[in-house]
């Protein structure tokens, strides 16, 4: 497993580079501090996890996972920060996001995170899940039909793409659109798609 860890705080990055072999035998670590010096690493190792300082400047970070998730997307990230409220965080799990960390957390819950962010299962705080279950219960509410534009939509499909493929009018599209929209309490197919791919993951919640 090859892991790129971008942190603005070396003694952190030394301490968790060495409890981390010792739990996860075939790890990689290649720790980063500089911006340029991630940017050849990722493209030395494309599909390697990210372990990003999510207590660095938010424009940046957010700026960052989305060239990051452009760039090379079949990439994960698993976050690592002192405030798990930092409302910009809920926005990067449509970057590739897959785990979420406090700094404070036991070196097990690390390692739990990232074996799970590797196989593509997300990890989040505790308190986040009953949002996500909120949520799940709003995409169970959607008709089939509503379930079908939303996945398609998803998985990047413009309306007329969406059209096309369920063999209904580009307005029928649009109205089912606002109808979900209403029922998912979001603003934009953006906001939808990211509120599907959030809620279809396999979501592991640890205690904080």
């Amino acid at each position: 497993m090859q892991v790129i860890m971008f942190d603005r705080q070396s003694i952190f990055i030394h301490g968790m580079k060495i409890s981390l072999q010792e739990n996860i035998p075939e790890i990689d670590i290649y720790p980063v501090s500089q911006a340029d010096e991630l940017w050849r690493r990722l493209l030395e190792y494309p599909d390697a996890l990210l372990i990003l300082d999510g207590d660095m400047d938010k424009s940046f970070c957010s700026w960052l996972l989305q060239e990051k998730a452009q760039q090379f997307p079949f990439s994960y990230t698993v976050i690592v920060t002192s405030d798990c409220q930092q409302g910009w965080l809920r926005e990067s799990l449509a970057w590739n996001v897959q785990a979420i960390v406090p700094r404070h957390e036991s070196v097990e819950t690390f390692v739990q995170a990232i074996n799970s962010a590797a196989c593509g299962l997300m990890c989040l705080p505790g308190d986040w899940s009953f949002g996500y279950e909120s949520e799940r219960r709003g995409l169970d509410m959607l008709s089939h039909r509503q379930r079908e534009i939303l996945e398609l939509l998803a998985n990047g499909e413009s309306n007329k793409e969406i059209s096309r493929t369920l063999n209904i009018s580009a307005g029928t599209v649009k109205a089912h659109l606002e109808s979900l929209y209403r029922r998912l309490d979001v603003k934009n197919r953006t906001q939808a798609a990211m509120l599907f791919g959030a809620c279809e993951l396999s979501i592991q919640s640890y205690s904080e």
